[in-house]
């Protein structure tokens, strides 16, 4: 595996899903590992460690220009080189591929609302992320399986993987990724509800959705 590799894969299986314009083409210029991230800001986060922590969309204004790069720790960067994606998920990479995932939904996520200029919030933001690493990791485990539909055994590994692996804490960003992740459960099962041919469309609305229509999901859903 090359960075670069999944990199495409990633960034091709996002924007078509939910339709994004693509304001991003090579996507190579926009990440740095840590010597980029000593070269920006003068040291390395201290989170930084194998699994993911540390894992970035940096945003920062340079007069009337706004320029963001998406900060893979080198660590994390290794350690999917060492176990595949493209080859198998299991429980020696998931969490890595998670963070991998969500840090470039972000950034994604963040280039298309500038390019139609409309805002996102926070909790948006990590909801969206929520969602869009379920379906990536369902759609690798269906291609690792041979199957159309994902086994129910292996959905809920993928649960407990990505959404019940947020502390306790009570700090503004854990509530909020508890939150995000609690809603973007919300959804999936609301997703899971509508016919499978009609779910590319649904997922293209959820992207130009107001969140506010998100919020008021049935709350029976979760």
């Amino acid at each position: 595996m090359t960075p670069r590799s999944l990199l495409a894969t990633l960034k091709t299986f996002i924007e078509r899903s939910y339709a994004m314009p693509p304001a991003i083409g090579d996507l190579c210029p926009f990440i740095v590992g840590d010597l980029g991230y000593r070269s920006l800001y003068g040291g390395t986060p201290a989170a930084a460690a194998m699994r993911g922590a540390g894992a970035r969309v940096l945003v920062r204004q340079e007069g009337a220009t706004v320029r963001a790069a998406l900060y893979y720790p080198d660590a994390l960067v290794r350690h999917l080189e060492r176990h595949n994606p493209l080859v198998g998920l299991g429980d020696v990479n998931i969490d890595a591929f998670a963070v991998f995932v969500e840090e470039l939904d972000h950034l994604l996520t963040l280039a298309s609302r500038a390019v139609e200029g409309r805002p996102v919030t926070l909790l948006e933001l990590e909801h969206h992320a929520n969602v869009t690493k379920y379906l990536v990791v369902l759609h690798f485990l269906g291609k690792q399986s041979g199957r159309n539909r994902v086994p129910e055994a292996l959905r809920a590994w993928a649960r407990h993987h990505l959404f019940e692996r947020y502390g306790s804490g009570s700090g503004e960003e854990e509530v909020r990724y508890r939150d995000a992740a609690r809603l973007a459960r919300r959804y999936l099962s609301h997703l899971e509800t509508i016919p499978i041919a009609e779910r590319h469309a649904e997922l293209r609305a959820l992207q130009r959705r107001p969140f506010s229509e998100v919020l008021r999901l049935p709350a029976g859903l979760n």
